[in-house]
This record gives structure tokens, sequence and C-alpha cells, in this order.
């Protein structure tokens, strides 16, 4: 009975054993797989960030408002900006190409050489010249044109011009005087400095795919700023009106010159034919008509400011400010945690 009560004990011994050692078994298990489970819902760190935020979450909006009373202050003394635009094309009576032609048939007649056939429009010229030193003196002697466009420099009470002041001019200075580098002392507005100011300010846009060609100028005063730009196309075809037309002048001189003297019927002929072209040219350049540039439409502005864009400016606030809130939140838990006693 003894051995038979042994018998029937020893294996519920060992199956509460194996029930207690796979308990144990799977008691680490579970353990383990907490520890390193990756599916935990948060990481370590990503909780510390989470905290910090929740801790000081009125950062946010706080820095969120003061951007946006930033950018509202700078929209109100900002200085507004419109854009014109005028739309040019070549004008039709202007043509390069015949005047060489012509006068490159008579130099292979006389011996002297051809000239180039494939003369440049003056179209190609007047979108150069709108950058040019004599377009810029040109506008550069009228007065009420100069105390607009420089308005912050003309002192109307004194009739004369003075250097204006400006903080971030002052700070430049100083800044360029301690590097040692070179200073420039200011100029009153004259033609170099109004060509500085179409080259910075106007605009040419041209496409391959179309012959219109648009010039841009930004300018406080939309109206003012079509009559300019519509004034410097003018400017720049007249200019090369006057040189088309003391050109074709001395042309004709000499070709009438030369056919008195010239004898040979070839060579009458063709000093005939260059002397037509000529004064063909000289008429279209007398004409009243645009003569490089024709005008597509009249000069436009803008009906609203393009510079700055008040819902662009401030949109980019509140995401600034969003950005800013989160980062002083993140550095002051920081700050925070690095500062707790190590017994915490």
């Amino acid at each position: 009975m003894d051995g038979a009560r042994w018998l029937c004990h020893v294996p519920q011994r060992h199956e509460r054993a194996g029930t207690v050692n796979h308990s144990m078994t799977n008691g680490s298990a579970v353990q383990g797989m907490t520890e390193i489970a990756p599916g935990a819902p948060e990481t370590p760190w990503i909780h510390d960030l989470l905290t910090s935020i929740r801790r000081r979450w009125w950062l946010v909006p706080a820095a969120m408002l003061a951007m946006l009373l930033l950018a509202a202050l700078y929209l109100r003394q900002a200085n507004y900006t419109y854009s014109a635009e005028l739309k040019v094309y070549a004008a039709p009576s202007s043509s390069g190409s015949r005047p060489a032609s012509a006068l490159g048939s008579l130099a292979a007649l006389t011996g002297l050489g051809g000239v180039n056939s494939d003369a440049v429009s003056p179209f190609r010229y007047y979108l150069d010249g709108i950058y040019s030193p004599e377009v810029a003196a040109r506008l550069a002697r009228d007065p009420e044109l100069m105390h607009r466009l420089f308005a912050n420099e003309w002192d109307a009470r004194a009739r004369a011009w003075r250097q204006p002041y400006s903080l971030t001019g002052g700070i430049r200075r100083t800044v360029t005087g301690m590097l040692g580098l070179p200073q420039f002392g200011w100029t009153a507005p004259d033609a170099t400095r109004l060509q500085g100011f179409i080259a910075d300010t106007v605009t040419v846009r041209q496409s391959v795919k179309t012959p219109i060609a648009t010039i841009g100028f930004d300018y406080g005063d939309p109206a003012f700023a079509a009559r300019f730009i519509t004034r410097l196309s003018a400017t720049v075809d007249e200019y090369l009106r006057e040189q088309q037309t003391a050109r074709t002048r001395g042309n004709i001189a000499y070709l009438a010159g030369k056919l008195q003297t010239v004898t040979l019927a070839e060579q009458r002929q063709a000093l005939v034919t260059a002397l037509t072209e000529q004064e063909r040219q000289a008429m279209l350049a007398y004409g009243n008509a645009p003569y490089a540039a024709d005008p597509f439409d009249i000069a436009t502005a803008s009906a609203e400011p393009t510079r700055p864009r008040p819902i662009p400016l401030l949109s980019g606030s509140l995401v600034a400010g969003l950005i800013i809130g989160l980062v002083l939140a993140l550095w002051l838990g920081g700050r925070a945690r690095r500062g707790q006693p190590l017994d915490a």
C-alpha cells in the first residue's frame, strides 16, 4: 500500500513541478516580451517629448499669436508695390535685312567685300536699349520724373537732394568700416543712378513661343508705374529712330554723290537700288508710327498689391509661430529634466 501510494504521488509532484516550471517559464517570457516588445504604444523619448509639450502647451498659441501680431505690424508699416506691364512686339515696318542686303550687293560690285546680310532686327536693339546709359540720360533730364523715382531723397522745401537716413544703412556702414571694406559715399540721383535703378526694377520677359515681349515695373503708385514704362518704351524707340535717321541720311548723301561720278551701268544700277532702299528706311524713320517696337496694348497695373502679399505672409507667420512654440516647449522641458536631482 505504501509503495503504491508513493507511486501515485510521484507523477503528481512531477506534474506540479512541470506546471510550476512551465508557469515560471511563461512568466519570464511574458516579462521579457513586455520589456522588448516592438509594438509598445510609446517609446521613452517620444513620451518625454509629448510630456514636455503637454506641460507647456500654452507656449504654442502664445508664439503663434506673437508672430501674427508681428506680421500685422509689418503689413501696417510696409510699402506696398504694384506691378505694371507693357506688352510690345517688333514693329512690322522695321526690318534690318533689306538695307544690309542692298549695301552688300553694292559693296560686292565695287570690290570692297559684302557686309553681313543677316542684320539684327531693331527690336533686338530695343530690348537691350532699355538698360542703356543713353536712355537713362534722356529720362534723367526730366526733373519731375527724377523727383518721383527718388522721392525719399528729394527735399521739396529746400528744393535740393539730400542723403536719406536709415538704420540699416548706418549699421551696414559701421560693419563695413570695421571689416575694412571699401565704402562709397552718397551721390545725388543722376543718369548713372537712374540706369542702375532701371536695371534693378525693370524686367523684360520674352518667350520663344511668342514674338511678344513683356516689360514689367514694380512701384508704389500703380498709375505712375504704368506711365513710367510707357515713357521708357517711347524713349528707347525714339532713340533708335534718331540713330536710324542719322544713319540713313549719311548713306543717302554718300550714294547720291557716288551716283554722279559712276558711269558703269551695273554699278549705277546697284547704287540706285541701294539709294531706293535707304530712302524707304528714311521714310519709315521719319514717320510717326513706332519704329522698333509696337505696343500690343496700353500699359496696365495690378489692381491689388503684389508685394507684400497679406494672406501668404499671415499664413507663414502662423506656421513659424507653431514651430517656435514647439521648439520652446521642448527646450524648456529639456532644461527642466537636466535640472532635476539624481534621486528624483
